[in-house]
């Protein structure tokens, strides 16, 4: 089965499938449901019949689209359709993330965002220690973000009841991700309870306040030594304005070195902004699987001439040795 830790988690997503046979295991699977609010009729009309061949099972996704970075396929590379032996015919496509940019047999390999994280060097043991092994371009850049959201408060939601701030945050992730074709599905609100439902406590959120109306929210889980940053939403002219998304990032940094974390996640976007904070990038990709000649045709020429990996550059913060 899937990583068990989050299997009751991927079993409460509303796109859940159902389980299938990887390699001689029983995987968890979902179907994609893509969203996209805003656009052109056609564009949403394209979607929409997408989501219906999603919704037959005709594409069949390795854990959940919803649960990024959480549940990597277990894919064996070298056994090719032959480890989908009772799946192979009865959909499509399949499709699974993996770490690593390397050919699979049988799969077309396509590059995906990279997942962005930093290790929490033992060494700091205050925000203040993380800033002074920045050199001083990166530490000014810092303490000027601070300065910019300095009426912004932050509260964790969890402590108010998270149950009542579900809604709010909901919509403030539609408006983050209104112009994005995502994969989330369209009820943000149920998505972020099944989180609250099935980790408790473990999943928390922080609101961040100006003049006392929310503007913002980041979630993360807690697992362990490690931190896994989650949903993210905030009023994009108020947030843009006070750089409040690197100064989610940068309290979450700051709770990682005070919880005495080892390793914080940060997830696929912005990871140029992410690297400033001294996150670097985990290799991934999506590898589909079909037997259908056409549908692999179609792939590979998506793969060789549309496809374009994220172009950025990759910062370095600190001070070198």
């Amino acid at each position: 089965m899937s990583e068990p830790k989050y299997q009751n988690l991927l079993l409460s997503m509303p796109n859940h499938g159902g389980t299938m046979l990887v390699n001689g295991e029983e995987e968890i699977y979902s179907f994609l449901e893509l969203s996209k609010p805003t656009g052109k009729y056609v564009w949403r009309f394209t979607i929409r019949l997408i989501n219906f061949f999603m919704r037959k099972h005709y594409f069949r996704y390795l854990g959940n689209s919803c649960t990024p970075g959480l549940a990597m396929s277990e894919i064996d590379k070298a056994a090719g359709m032959l480890q989908f032996d009772r799946s192979k015919k009865s959909c499509g496509v399949i499709i699974g993330n993996v770490f690593g940019l390397e050919p699979i047999k049988d799969g077309i390999v396509i590059e995906a965002d990279p997942f962005m994280q930093i290790e929490i060097r033992p060494e700091w043991e205050r925000f203040d220690d993380y800033k002074l092994a920045m050199s001083s371009k990166y530490r000014i850049r810092t303490n000027r973000v601070f300065a910019l959201s300095e009426s912004i408060e932050m509260r964790n939601l969890n402590l108010d009841g998270l149950e009542n701030w579900i809604i709010p945050c909901a919509h403030l992730l539609n408006e983050t991700l209104k112009h994005k074709t995502i994969t989330l599905g369209r009820d943000l609100g149920l998505l972020l309870r099944n989180f609250h439902e099935q980790l408790g406590d473990n999943y928390q959120i922080n609101g961040y306040f100006k003049e006392g109306q929310l503007i913002g929210f980041i979630s993360y889980i807690n697992d362990g030594s490690e931190v896994n940053a989650m949903h993210l939403g905030y009023e994009l002219e108020i947030g843009t304005e006070v750089h409040l998304y690197q100064r989610m990032m940068y309290d979450l940094i700051a709770y990682a070195i005070e919880q005495k974390k080892t390793l914080l996640h940060l997830g696929r976007t912005a990871p140029e902004i992410k690297s400033t904070m001294g996150a670097v990038p985990v290799e991934n990709s999506f590898v589909f699987f079909s037997s259908n000649q056409f549908i692999k045709w179609a792939l590979n020429f998506y793969a060789k001439r549309v496809h374009k990996p994220l172009q950025y550059t990759l910062r370095h913060p600190f001070k070198t040795k």
